[in-house]
């Protein structure tokens, strides 16, 4: 049996979350938090996932932790938990169309405080899609990270993607103009719908392009096809030292840059640190998209059987 409760917690910048807290019966110390991918795909509109995966990690002793970060829906206007911030009255432009990755920092070390205050010491990451990269560039921004477990699941190429989706021409050219809204303190004005990258902000925009930016931690078209920056090819991923389980769907659409699942395992693990080596998992699971719809319930079993190992 699972207990479910909705709760609000406070990121470090101070900005209010919602989210679920799902318990096992008897008390625990272990808890997983799950960081959703990007716009819609927030905790509330999936529940089928967020469901199988809370009943199987509860089986096993390990409470769930699933919120709504501040890049939840495309564009949303958080609250700021101090009324009398002077920011406050007009609050925070949120959404997947305005989100910065670094930010995530804030949001993961706001949903580890809370924990920590319910009695929880133990901490798994668990990440889908761009929740993967969120993992890759926290551990890589984190001195110590109080995290003992990560999960990537679906982690993709967004750069890569973005590429192929826009073309040579459309790609650079949005990429050079949302730097240039950037450089003149314009980073939330929105692109015009010709740049191909209409309604995403500036910002958003020149980190999901940029090849060498803190987004770019899978960059698989970049290693199969060609070179769009300078960074080096896996640089966070490369350099995490926590034991991780990538789990992908072996009908993942959005893999298109790299061939397909096998071939995005296969480069994963080639870059994976020699020091976690032994202790990571590599899983495909059957008949799986990119959000394991139809899937849940395999994809939630492998994820809480690894974690609780």
């Amino acid at each position: 049996m699972v207990r479910a409760e909705h709760i609000e917690l406070t990121t470090t910048d101070g900005l209010l979350l919602p989210g679920l807290l799902y318990t096992p019966v008897k008390d625990t110390t272990r808890v997983a938090i799950w960081l959703h991918g990007m716009g819609d795909s927030g905790v509330f509109y999936t529940p089928r996932r967020i469901t199988a995966l809370a009943e199987a990690l509860t089986a096993r002793g390990i409470a769930l932790l699933a919120f709504n970060n501040r890049g939840a829906h495309n564009a949303k206007r958080l609250r700021y938990a101090d009324k009398t911030a002077p920011q406050a009255e007009l609050g925070y432009q949120g959404g997947s169309f305005y989100e910065r990755i670094e930010d995530c920092v804030a949001d993961i070390d706001g949903a580890v405080a809370y924990l920590r205050g319910g009695g929880y010491n133990r901490f798994y990451l668990v990440g889908h899609s761009s929740g993967a990269n969120k993992i890759a560039i926290y551990d890589w921004l984190t001195k110590q990270t109080p995290i003992s477990k990560y999960v990537l699941a679906s982690p993709g190429d967004d750069i890569g993607l973005w590429r192929q989706e826009l073309g040579s021409r459309r790609y650079e050219g949005a990429l050079v103009q949302s730097s240039e809204l950037m450089a003149v303190g314009k980073p939330l004005r929105v692109m015009p719908k010709y740049s191909g990258m209409h309604p995403y902000s500036a910002q958003s925009t020149h980190e999901l392009l940029d090849a060498n930016g803190p987004y770019n931690n899978f960059p698989y078209y970049e290693a199969t096809v060609g070179r769009l920056g300078t960074k080096p090819l896996f640089q966070e991923f490369a350099a995490i030292k926590t034991p991780l389980l990538v789990i992908v769907g072996d009908q993942d659409q959005y893999l298109a840059t790299v061939g397909g699942a096998a071939q995005a395992i296969q480069l994963l693990k080639q870059h994976t640190n020699p020091a976690i080596a032994q202790q990571s998992s590599y899983q495909v699971v059957a008949n799986a998209d990119h959000s394991f719809h139809d899937a849940e319930d395999a994809f939630a079993g492998v994820v809480a059987k690894w974690l609780a190992a």
